[in-house]
């Protein structure tokens, strides 16, 4: 078992400066917490330790799992680049296959909901 966490980067037909507003509201609409914010970077995460710990893995909901992501944006001519990386920070060297899936399945969602709100 691996520990999960996906990667993607694709072309937005938009200049950076409202690519990158729209990440934050996005980042912020989903309940995570901006961690680092530079012009080219941005890193956030989202979960909960506590939560988890209390709840076991088993019951906390996907949103509550701790995750973290890195995003960074590069500016072409009218165009912007952007890379994202998602991962689970839950902590442990591995995951049982329940939790795989519901980090993998979340992770998922996750990414094709950043893209279709960036994609015009």
């Amino acid at each position: 078992m691996t520990n999960p966490e996906l990667s993607s980067s694709w072309v937005v037909e938009n200049e950076k400066n409202n690519v990158y507003d729209k990440i934050l509201h996005f980042l912020r609409k989903n309940r995570m917490v901006i961690t680092e914010k530079t012009q080219k970077k941005i890193s956030a995460k989202q979960g909960s330790s506590l939560i988890t710990s209390l709840l076991g893995t088993y019951l906390t909901p996907a949103i509550y799992l701790p995750k973290k992501v890195f995003i960074e944006l590069e500016e072409l001519e009218k165009e912007t680049k952007i890379k994202v990386l998602i991962k689970e920070d839950i902590g442990l060297s591995e995951l049982n296959v329940n939790l795989e899936h519901k980090y993998k399945n979340y992770i998922n969602m996750w990414l094709e909901d950043l893209r279709g709100g960036l994609t015009p």
